[in-house]
């Protein structure tokens, strides 16, 4: 049991800040950072406090779509208590990444009194609708950037490097062990397994609610809507407010800033403290990689993006944490 404790810690609390602090020394080991100074004192900050604005948009707009969905469980949640519960999913994902949806989910289940499983239920219906975006709209884009992302991976060698991953014999093992995990899951009397099978259920109550609830469909599509195209228009507000990723998507186009808001997001299920260190590396791939941006330029940009999410972020989780949950 130890074992498991000791393997389960390292997983969710020692190699995400792994992966984050050793990307970032990767990044930055020969950065000079006057260069980062310089560029902030070029940058438009009407710009970045739109960029800013766009964020905590998404960021009500999530809230009030998951207020739908505990509302078709029969929760009344107040709206002040769905939005310090996302405020503060970002902020402790940014200390002890993956750990802010447990923590939305254990808060909100304090302030109504509710089952903690039927909560996670909803939660995993919340975070699957924007899997299913995200998915859809880097579909989409890359089909547009089929040109450009073509040329990237023949360049890389990007496709070999993919299929020698998935061919590994780890991979396989690991896929073979999950497999017959699921089945000892269904099948197996032991008690465990009893408990996971009636803990899934729960949760798949508060799933299926996203699918069953009487009104409200509408607007919740509306309200995904929103989450990410304000995100989008985040990203491009923050792009925009750099001169040098301004002038690469004069020269681009809008598709530039589309591929490098889903090269972010993608980035995104890295687990790291809240995406620094993947985001970065990932949206200089795209916008070096793909574009041919300075390197030195597009890891500025990067950071000052970072930079004011995390302060953002910091700023949001403060004012959560000062006010007590009640119910």
């Amino acid at each position: 049991m130890t074992q498991k404790i000791n393997l389960r810690t390292i997983l969710q609390y020692i190699v995400p800040p792994i992966i984050t602090v050793g990307l970032c020394i990767f990044l930055y080991r020969d950065m000079d950072w006057t260069e980062v100074m310089n560029g902030l004192k070029s940058c438009n900050f009407l710009l970045l406090s739109l960029f800013l604005i766009c964020n905590v948009i998404s960021m009500i707009a999530r809230a009030m779509r998951w207020r739908i969905q505990l509302r078709a469980m029969g929760l009344s949640p107040r709206f002040g208590e769905m939005l310090r519960s996302i405020f503060g999913t970002y902020a402790v994902n940014l200390i002890f990444p993956r750990l802010g949806e447990i923590w939305r989910c254990t808060y909100m289940s304090k302030v109504t009194s509710s089952p903690f499983s039927g909560i996670f239920g909803s939660m995993i219906a919340d975070r699957l609708a924007d899997t299913l975006v995200i998915f859809l709209m880097s579909v989409l884009t890359f089909m547009f950037a089929a040109p450009a992302m073509a040329e990237f991976a023949a360049e890389s060698d990007l496709a070999a490097r993919l299929t020698a991953i998935i061919s590994s014999p780890w991979v396989i093992f690991g896929v073979f062990i999950l497999f017959i995990f699921c089945i000892l899951c269904i099948y197996s009397p032991a008690g465990i397994f009893v408990r996971i099978r009636q803990f899934v259920n729960k949760m798949w109550q508060g799933f299926t609610a996203l699918f069953t609830m009487e009104r409200g469909q509408g607007l919740w599509l509306l309200l995904t809507a929103i989450i990410w195209v304000g995100y989008c228009a985040g990203m491009f507000c923050s792009l925009y407010s750099f001169p040098p990723t301004a002038a690469l998507l004069a020269s681009n186009g809008f598709l530039c800033g589309l591929l490098a808001f889903i090269f972010g997001s993608l980035a995104m299920a890295v687990p790291s403290n809240g995406g620094i260190g993947p985001w970065q590396a990932a949206v200089m791939i795209c916008l070096c990689g793909i574009y041919g941006m300075d390197p030195t330029a597009a890891l500025t940009f990067a950071t000052i993006n970072v930079a004011f999410s995390t302060l953002l972020t910091i700023a949001l989780g403060l004012y959560t944490f000062a006010v007590p949950a009640r119910r």
